[in-house]
């Protein structure tokens, strides 16, 4: 049934092309890399074949499936579906070969390696390829023109560059100068490091996981996930209840809380009124001086404040959007976390105590911003 399918559809397509289908289609050596046992006599041969008999070959080669044994299938149109709808394989469809001669057509993850047979391309082989992974340039993470102060975790010995932040906050005729410092890099402590299979968690350990569980993500810059009970330094049972339903989970948490959590001692994690800083009192949103210009390529991300957040959304280093814990619980059933997310703009929201997030700490010494 495939075939005939394959067949009345190739049918229709030599129908829409006319007799010009051989002139008109793409040349395949300008679209895929070829050999030949002689490739001038080929050449040669091939633009002086009738395209209707190279057309009306194809189509007897598919419906007789003579050729057999092959890793895909039996001819060039029952290869894939993907192979179908390329501009390389249908030009190999509409052009003659010469026996001996190779193709090699590269779609996606796959790699098609065609033979001449009979004068007509047929599918030899398909090979799945790993390419290396190509990470983002992140020469440009920080901003050279703001002060940064550093910080250096005695658990292992990591050292975070950090930015000291001033708000002024009128109260009756005074003017008081509130502050926090906070590291501006995600924080990237951990015990042991864990993956997005696991299942079973050691509460006796700090365990974080890395984007797309590669341990380039964590050790640049992007730092290290973490599940909302682990950023909090709650037990793991603390992602499935309310803080108020189990005396494991017993922890103050809120909107300027200052919960430690996996924090190193003396810092709490970020809290949503440290987070509301750079949002403008008339609610206009300053996201773009926050965001790294590593990563997020955008004359508009302009990371004046030094804090060089880069983007976590999905896992995906190109997704426009950085998502970090916020020590807060969402009140109604206790299944829920509070979540800060940033891109074009500072959006408060609740979601579910599942998946992994980074975290950003600020010091509690000096930090006249929470009360």
């Amino acid at each position: 049934m495939k075939k005939i399918f394959a067949l009345l559809s190739l049918l229709a397509l030599l129908a829409a092309c006319g007799d010009e289908s051989s002139s008109s289609a793409p040349d395949p050596i300008g679209e895929i890399s070829s050999s030949s046992n002689d490739d001038n006599d080929s050449a040669s041969s091939s633009s002086q074949k009738d395209s209707k008999k190279s057309s009306s070959s194809v189509a007897e080669k598919n419906s007789s499936s003579s050729v057999s044994g092959k890793n895909s299938s039996s001819s060039v149109v029952e290869s894939s579906s993907s192979a179908r709808n390329s501009s390389s394989s249908s030009a190999i469809l509409f052009k003659q070969c010469e026996e001996g001669d190779t193709v090699i057509s590269e779609m996606g993850l796959n790699v098609f390696y065609y033979r001449c047979h009979d004068n007509e391309w047929v599918l030899d082989s398909t090979v799945n390829v790993v390419k290396p992974k190509v990470y983002p340039n992140m020469d440009s993470v920080f901003n050279p023109a703001v002060t940064y102060g550093s910080f250096k975790d005695p658990r292992d010995g990591k050292v975070y560059k950090t930015v000291q932040y001033y708000m002024e906050v009128q109260s009756g005729n005074t003017t008081v100068i509130d502050s926090f410092t906070v590291m501006t890099q995600n924080l990237n402590y951990a015990d042991t490091i864990i993956d997005s299979t696991t299942t079973v968690f050691d509460d006796s350990k700090v365990e974080k996981r890395c984007y797309q569980d590669d341990p380039w993500y964590c050790d640049n810059y992007f730092g290290a996930l973490y599940t909302w009970s682990e950023a909090l330094g709650l037990p793991k049972v603390c992602d499935s209840v309310g803080v108020a339903d189990d005396s494991r989970c017993n922890i103050k948490l809120g909107y300027d809380a200052k919960v430690q959590g996996v924090c190193p001692e003396g810092w709490h994690v970020m809290n949503e009124t440290e987070w509301k800083h750079f949002a403008s009192p008339r609610g206009i949103d300053a996201s773009y001086t926050m965001l790294s210009r590593a990563v997020w390529e955008n004359e508009k991300k302009t990371n004046s404040s030094g804090m060089s957040l880069l983007p976590n959304g999905d896992e995906n280093p190109s997704n426009g959007l950085a998502t970090f814990w916020l020590p807060e619980e969402k009140a109604d059933d206790g299944l829920g976390a509070i979540i800060v997310n940033i891109s074009s703009s500072l959006i408060i929201s609740p979601t579910y105590k599942k998946g992994a997030l980074p975290v950003r700490c600020v010091m509690d010494e000096g930090d006249t911003f929470v009360k």
